[in-house]
């Protein structure tokens, strides 16, 4: 930090602060006297995030306006979400209490299944805790039922439920071969089914649905049943159809859903595709075939179908929902949305004018804007290659005009956006001309709004303005000063110096704007001055820079000049510690934000960690100057 002076009274102390050392200098007796010393440092603070990768969409629902609600089996949640697309809201987390689900061995089993009643409200079920879990549309929780068991309101297993239109609710409970029937408030009314392979009974059922004039389904997933069963609303067996075996369409049907017309829609995990039946069960169409792209399905399990008929698809080992055409089966647009405040590999933190930070959070293809204590403001990016759209993000910056600047890694480019995670522009394509990139990695923005990027597996950095244009670029492979071997990070002083970690031959070279090499630091190893594959790295106001030493599990200052200053971290995960931290930013306050990457040694810290400036102080024994303090 830069010299502070402080006159004290009559002229005999004065209080140097100095690049993160302190002292207080008294003229006692008419010689200099060090009466008081202190260091700077910088000490845990704060941290927000755990794991939270993509979605596992077992079941879904939407409302009479358009709302659409995610049962996460993965991340323990329910998501809400607006007919655009767009988020609304989350709840749960992993736990047995209200408003918790737990998952302790397989995640494909809780929160399972998710319905609506009239009156708006959302059950779920949790198949691991045994229970049904009401809420309000808000996430609000209402009640719970339910334990484990096979008496009356007991379940082993509960997994689809629907809400018929007076608000009677019916779980399927797999394990106990039979649907029970409550009250919107848990009462139990009664069950219908039984295990057996007789018309009614069941041998593993797994999805529920009731149409308009009540009558309920059920889908029997058993590879010697693989059917679907119509009943009264009390349980009276009508009809039933499908099954291998006697010559229908169905292998393993699990969830359903009704439209308004009673016409019934069965995704079927095993043949990967979604069935439509008339409410007599004669079929009427199928869509769907194994694989990953729009409108093919890698075991289906949530479906739900709204006013304007639209067919929401859980497409669970592609992790997302799929909206189609309930008239055509043909594909309109897809959802994949991670839990917003959760991370899968952080890689990079920004900050902008105002405090707000940005978080690449690669393994989710998405950028997050959190304030500075970690409530979450603001997610944009979702999987692919069209314009807003990542493959590996890694690399964030923001420059003066509060543009946001992201390296889309996998995709050989670099996307610009507005503050608002608008898409504003992109540049680059695959290759080794100007303007190209092999996994552009760090990118950085000088005070004209230039901007920098690390050319990772091209060997070198190349400056652009900010519309994208190419200016000039630098670095060859080598280890000669200027050459590069897998440059990562890049950062821009004020006066237009550019610091680049040269990761695999652990060190930090210093340019001037034009890419003339001035000087590097730094060789393998785990001293202090040394480094183990550094990441990204970040300058004070100061102009001081801080390295994430992402192997060696810590983060390192130095001056402009290279001269080691302090580190801080080591390998863990209690507060403080990190695990292959990627990215780092600074604020004006010296408060420093850590991407605690946590992806090596099996541990998933997935987390931001900020660390703050401290003051040590100490007194020289027999100070006649200094103030009180213990001797």
């Amino acid at each position: 930090m830069a010299a502070i002076l402080l006159v004290l009274s009559f002229s005999v102390a004065i209080l140097i602060i100095t690049q993160g050392t302190m002292g207080l200098v008294g003229t006692a007796g008419g010689r200099s006297q060090v009466i008081v010393a202190g260091t700077n440092s910088l000490a845990y603070s704060r941290q927000w995030g755990s794991y939270g990768g993509p979605i596992i969409p077992n079941g879904v629902a939407v409302d009479s306006s358009g709302n659409l609600f995610i049962a996460d089996a993965k991340n323990y949640a329910v998501y809400k979400l607006a007919n655009d697309g767009s988020f609304v809201t989350t709840w749960g987390s992993s736990g047995t209490g209200p408003g918790q689900f737990k998952t302790p061995q397989g995640l494909a089993k809780t929160p399972q299944g998710l319905a609506r009643d009239p009156q708006g409200n959302v059950y779920v079920s949790d198949s691991v805790n045994n229970n049904i879990q009401k809420f309000s549309s808000a996430g609000s929780f209402i009640t719970s039922w339910g334990s484990t068991g096979s008496g009356n309101g007991q379940f082993k297993t509960p997994l689809g439920l629907s809400v018929n239109a007076t608000g009677f609710v019916y779980v399927v409970d797999q394990g106990n071969q039979r649907v029970q029937i409550f009250r919107n408030n848990g009462t139990y009314v009664g069950s219908f089914g039984g295990l057996g392979t007789t018309p009614g009974k069941f041998l593993s059922p797994y999805g529920v649905a009731v149409d308009s004039s009540g009558f309920v389904y059920v889908s029997d997933t058993a590879s010697m049943s693989d059917n679907i069963t119509k009943f009264t609303k009390t349980g009276g067996f009508l009809l039933t159809w499908g099954g291998l075996n006697s010559g229908g369409t169905l292998a393993s049907p699990t969830m359903m859903a009704v439209d308004n017309a009673s016409n019934i829609y069965v995704t079927d995990s095993l043949r990967n595709n979604v069935q439509k039946f008339s409410t007599s069960g004669s079929f009427i169409s199928s869509w769907g075939t194994l694989g990953a792209s729009p409108g093919q399905f890698n075991v289906p399990i949530g479906v739900t179908v709204d006013s304007q008929m639209n067919l929401y698809v859980g497409d669970s080992n592609n992790f997302r929902v799929q909206k189609l055409s309930a008239n055509t089966g043909s594909y309109i647009s897809s959802l994949t949305y991670p839990r917003p405040g959760l991370f899968s590999s952080p890689y990079d933190t920004a900050l902008d004018s105002s405090g707000h930070i940005y978080i690449v959070d690669e393994g989710n293809n998405r950028v997050q804007m959190f304030s500075v204590t970690g409530t979450f403001l603001l997610a944009w990016g979702i999987t692919g290659s069209a314009t807003g759209q990542f493959n590996s993000p890694i690399g964030i910056a923001v420059d003066h005009a509060g543009n946001v600047y992201v390296t889309d890694y996998s995709n050989s480019r670099v996307e610009k956006f507005f503050p608002n995670g608008t898409f504003s522009r992109a540049w680059g394509s695959f290759g080794t001309g100007n303007g190209q990139f092999i996994n552009p990695y760090g990118v950085a923005a000088d005070g004209s709004n230039n901007v920098y990027v690390t050319d990772y597996s091209n060997d070198r950095v190349q400056k652009f303005d900010s519309s994208g244009t190419f200016i000039t670029g630098w670095g060859t492979t080598g280890t000669a000063n200027g050459q590069f071997t897998n440059p990562t990070g890049i950062a821009v002083d004020s006066l237009g110096n550019a610091y680049v970690t040269d990761s695999s031959n652990n060190r930090i070279e210093k340019f001037n704007s034009s890419g003339g090499f001035i000087k590097s630091w730094g060789t393998s190893g785990p001293g202090n001055g040394q480094f183990n594959l550094p990441g990204h790295l970040a300058l004070d106001s100061t102009g001081n820079i801080y390295v994430a030493d992402t192997f060696n599990n810590r983060i390192q200052e130095f001056t402009s000049n290279g001269a080691f200053l302090t580190s801080f971290g080591t390998a863990g995960s209690a507060n403080g510690q990190l695990v292959d931290p990627g990215g780092l930013a600074v604020d004006t306050s010296g408060n420093v934000y850590v991407a605690d990457t946590g992806n090596s040694s099996g541990t998933t810290n997935n987390r931001i960690e900020a660390f703050s400036p401290t003051t040590n102080v100490s007194y020289p024994a027999g100070c006649a100057l200094c103030p009180a303090h213990p001797s």
